[in-house]
């Protein structure tokens, strides 16, 4: 399950420093300064992995290409370690996974590029009940029964904290899990909840701080008579990973050539992109 499309992210910081207007700007009067694009979204059940591109002209239609010969290392306060580039994820890969709690400086060094820097934590992990699906509880549209998937969020009540819900159901055909679209009832998500990019739903607890919250969701009951297999994943995301996949959702909705661009969020030092962990907890409902 890919979280983030890390390869467009460089042409999304790129086309916000274009904004509408009714006058055509003249593009060749603009210098393009080259700076070194980070990103590292890290979790405790996966190596620390960096990807390292660069900026590229807001004229230039171009993808922007993985730079493999960088410099990374990611220093945890005590101990500097240097990644290495990964071929076949495009990746520079740690040979270690982040720890909760921990603070991580990663640094990139590039030739001419200016050196960027940026830091993260990975929050503690929230754990919270099991996460259930009842068949049979509703009908749709069309009058075919649907079934409830219920998550659960035991809010710790001593920090603010922000979260991501990604449901998935998997496909016997393709043998994969595809994710779901949040259809819900629930008037807070509907009301407070934010779509991402690639289909899921995020939130803060600022109406539940310190308690235990239910959410639920409506399912299809199955296809031909056969029960669907679901994945319920809630992640524990650090307060730059929020701001930035809400400053994504706010750039993606913006509407028209004519609306003020929304910029999508950055934390690194002489660059663009982000550092940003997240703990995650996934249940499988068969």
């Amino acid at each position: 399950m890919k979280r983030i499309k890390s390869t467009s992210i460089t042409a999304i910081i790129a086309s916000t420093l274009i904004w509408g207007c009714d006058t055509n700007l003249d593009m060749s009067s603009i210098e393009h300064t080259p700076k070194l694009v980070v990103n590292s979204f890290v979790n405790s059940d996966e190596l620390f992995s960096v990807q390292v591109s660069s900026t590229i002209p807001i004229n230039d239609t171009n993808p922007p290409k993985m730079i493999e010969n960088a410099i990374v290392t990611v220093n945890d306060g005590s101990n500097t370690s240097k990644l290495v580039y990964d071929l076949s994820v495009q990746k520079y890969l740690a040979t270690f996974k982040p720890s909760p709690g921990k603070v991580y400086t990663v640094r990139v060094e590039k030739g001419n590029f200016n050196t960027a820097s940026g830091t993260l934590t990975i929050p503690n992990r929230v754990v919270s009940a099991k996460s259930i699906w009842k068949d049979r509880t509703g009908f749709d549209s069309m009058g075919f029964e649907t079934g409830t998937l219920t998550c659960f969020i035991s809010d710790p009540g001593s920090e603010r904290n922000y979260y991501e819900i990604n449901l998935y159901r998997f496909d016997d055909f393709t043998q994969e899990w595809l994710i779901m679209p949040p259809t819900t009832t629930d008037p807070f998500l509907n009301e407070n909840g934010i779509k991402t990019d690639i289909g899921g739903l995020l939130i803060d607890d600022r109406s539940f701080n310190g308690s235990a919250k239910q959410f639920d969701f409506i399912t299809s009951y199955g296809n031909a008579g056969i029960q669907y297999k679901f994945l319920v994943e809630v992640r524990s995301l650090s307060d730059d990973y929020y701001r930035y996949l809400q400053s994504l959702a706010s750039y993606n909705a913006q509407g028209g050539i004519f609306s003020d661009p929304s910029p999508v969020y950055s934390n690194i030092t002489n660059g663009r992109g982000i550092c940003a962990g997240a703990a995650i907890q996934k249940d499988t409902i068969k």
